[in-house]
């Protein structure tokens, strides 16, 4: 591979998504036909359909790399390791699509075969995406060969990049480890931290190392973090360190080290919205890595994020009981068919994972209920798990969401207030217990500071930015109402209840044609209020009622 320094630094900016050219000439029209539905697949994000058009096309064209790419990039997008590894055979063993050469260098690194790994990623010429998936897996090479200055080095200028900072110093870290250079490790995790990028394998290695340098209780203290607790395996961790165990139950091997590599840019991919080449850094990870559960939810969770049922279902399923990412399979399940609109599928699953007595379990099954409005079934559970969890907001907000939706106000507001005292900077609780005082006149000052505060700690939220427009609508401050419901449907389009509610304002400020419009838009969008809506649109709003001073 060719030195990326600077060069790859600047590109990193902009979204690498995996392209294929035309191909030369085609040996059939039809094989240049399949080409161009897969190319249109790929685009679509639907891999199986891409690959099945790939391989049709391969049949006719078996030398033609560019199809070769296709089918690689499909396969490994869809999951199909095995068919992605036969792929990668049937190119050359140099000058080969991307994909191929990574593929092989996996298997190499899986096998602890430096030489051929080292050869294959030099090999790889393509985007910014594919030369940084080899650049990550370069570094577990130079780890086993004992040199892994050179490509620490290398990667430095990635150090001034977030999230691709973050990253880079976990693999140094994790590599460091490897090598036996302890205090040049705990400084690169420490390092990490700072990076804006979480990743549970790289922290569950920090807290290992730390236990390893006799720092348990630094160690504890790493892994009690919150974000750190929710996570299945570290949560496990936590438990054996507590206990006078190690946070790692095996020790860091380059495949594995490669694999967390591939998984952080992943993460990175799927924040650029480059699903295709997300999905591929997942495959790759798991290849060299099959145990790596975290990377397979992972995968599974894109999937169902991308209507893709049967292969979310499948990469869950390969998750063993065992493991501790089981019950969060189970439940993604549940949640993958009530995504696919399949309730009565969903809810059977879930009330078999309730009955484990997991929390998550219980809870997924009362937030189905909840978002399925059968909030009399969702309140009894919550209350059950109040009782078993005094402590946790999350579950005081979600009973107080259902009571309120029951006209239990008095009850729901208790929960609410509950929820805040035990997470005051919650910006859900905030808004959820400012906009319910909106609705109904009460405590109007203190719930537009509170719905104020929310906005400043999650100013990206269309919903939070339509409860604050609402509140100065409700007191009678259209324009700053406007300045904020704008913003709102800016942010979340395809929102009823925004676009309903900045029609609502525009009629204040005597823009009737735009009322109308914002309406309409809002009955487009199945809407659950469609006669009120279709008054608005025949008949306009009443006059104005005096504005209505807040409660001091």
């Amino acid at each position: 591979m060719k030195r990326l320094a600077a060069a790859l630094a600047a590109s990193l900016s902009v979204s690498a998504c995996a392209t294929i050219s035309d191909p030369g000439p085609a040996h059939s029209s039809s094989a240049y036909a399949d080409f161009l539905i897969g190319r249109v697949a790929n685009s679509r994000d639907d891999y199986s359909a891409a690959a099945d058009r790939y391989f049709s096309a391969l049949n006719r064209s078996p030398r033609d790399q560019n199809l070769i790419n296709g089918a690689l990039v499909a396969t490994l997008a869809s999951g199909d390791e095995d068919r992605a590894r036969r792929t990668a055979r049937m190119a050359p063993l140099n000058d080969a699509p991307a994909y191929a050469h990574l593929i092989r260098a996996g298997d190499a690194i899986t096998a602890q075969r430096w030489r051929t790994a080292d050869d294959e990623i030099d090999n790889v010429h393509g985007l910014a995406a594919e030369e940084l998936i080899g650049r990550m897996m370069l570094v577990w090479v130079r780890a086993g060969e004992g040199r892994l200055d050179e490509v620490t080095l290398d990667l430095a200028p990635l150090a001034s990049i977030r999230p691709y900072g973050g990253l880079f110093a976990y693999q140094q870290a994790m590599a460091l480890d490897y090598a036996g250079r302890r205090d040049e490790a705990l400084a690169s995790y420490n390092t990490a931290l700072q990076g804006g990028l979480w990743l549970p394998a790289g922290v569950l290695r920090h807290a290992d190392l730390l236990v390893r340098a006799g720092q348990r209780d630094r160690a504890i203290e790493l892994l009690s973090v919150e974000t750190n607790r929710q996570n299945p395996e570290l949560a496990a961790a936590l438990e054996r360190v507590r206990a006078g165990g190690a946070a790692a139950l095996e020790p860091i091997t380059p495949a594995h080290g490669a694999a967390v590599g591939l998984y952080g840019l992943s993460v990175v991919y799927f924040q650029e919205n480059d699903n295709t080449n997300g999905l591929a850094a997942l495959s790759l990870a798991l290849m060299m890595d099959p145990d790596f559960d975290g990377a397979r939810l992972s995968f599974a969770q894109q999937h169902s994020r991308l209507g893709h049922v049967d292969l979310a279902r499948a990469a869950l399923a390969r998750i063993a009981p065992t493991s501790p990412y089981a019950a969060g399979a189970r439940v993604m399940e549940a949640w993958v068919l009530m995504d696919a609109g399949q309730p009565d599928a969903a809810l059977e699953i879930a009330r078999t994972n309730a009955a484990s007595g997991d929390l998550r379990a219980e809870r997924a099954l009362a937030d189905m209920y909840r978002n399925l409005n059968r909030y009399e079934e969702a309140e009894p559970i919550y209350s059950r798990m109040v009782e078993q969890y005094p402590n946790d907001w999350r579950l005081y907000f979600a009973r107080g969401a259902a009571r309120e939706r029951l006209g239990r106000w008095p009850e729901a507001e208790a929960d609410l207030q509950r929820a805040l005292q035990l997470a005051p900077d919650q910006p859900d609780v905030l808004n959820y217990l400012g906009y319910s005082w909106i609705e109904r006149g009460e405590h109007l000052d203190q719930a537009v500071t509170m719905i104020e505060r929310a906005v400043e700690l999650r100013p990206s939220s269309g919903a939070i930015l339509d409860s604050l427009g609402w509140a100065h609508f409700r007191l009678g401050d259209y324009p700053l109402a406007l300045q904020y419901l704008e913003r709102a449907v800016e942010l979340e389009p395809a929102d009823a209840t925004l676009n309903e509610h900045l029609g609502d304002v525009y009629w204040r400020l005597n823009r009737r044609i735009e009322a109308r419009f914002q309406w309409q838009r809002a009955l487009s969008l199945e809407a659950d209020n469609r006669d009120a809506l279709e008054g608005k649109i025949a008949n306009g709003l009443p006059p104005a009622p005096p504005s209505r001073s807040a409660n001091r």
